[in-house]
């Protein structure tokens, strides 16, 4: 298979990309991704055009980089999320920090598919994994507390049944 030189995904064998629509012309193209020179030289360059005189830099976008999603760290963290807030008002509301975990972990791994390198795609992932972390501790926490209380609950029913 032939990769696209207009977008850099894989072209296919018919007369058109699959991806963009651009005519395959059979030749094969190793997709590159950008060195950190080529990002400085980018953020260096001066807006040509009408505007010249602006302080905005324009930016070509980068075809060949494609980060991969995050959608593991994305599923975990809603799961985290709908179990917190489940769990929230019967424990005292300590999964309220899993909850804020977890929506910090899932705009994080949101945003990943939009990076334009990989440092931001680590940083990304890393604090997304991070929140993950939190979030099933805090809803581990919120649900010993539940369980806790339960118990304390169902006790104190109990004793108060002796007595009457």
């Amino acid at each position: 298979m032939s990769i696209c030189k207009y977008c850099g995904n894989e072209a296919g064998d018919g007369e058109f990309c699959r991806s963009c629509g651009a005519m395959n012309e059979g030749q094969a193209v190793t997709p590159q991704r950008m060195t950190a020179d080529d990002y400085r030289q980018l953020e260096n360059a001066d807006q040509v055009g009408p505007d010249a005189g602006s302080n905005t830099t324009q930016q070509p976008e980068n075809k060949y980089f494609r980060p991969q999603a995050a959608t593991g760290l994305l599923a975990a963290n809603i799961v985290v999320l709908v179990l917190g807030v489940l769990g929230f008002c019967n424990s005292l509301g300590v999964t309220l920090l899993a909850i804020i975990f977890s929506i910090i972990g899932i705009m994080s791994a949101s945003r990943v598919k939009s990076c334009t390198n990989d440092a931001d795609v680590n940083r990304n992932k890393s604090v997304a994994t991070m929140m993950l972390v939190l979030g099933i501790i805090a809803l581990v926490v919120g649900y010993i507390v539940l369980i806790v209380l339960k118990i304390i609950g169902s006790l104190a029913h109990g004793l108060s049944s002796l007595f009457t």
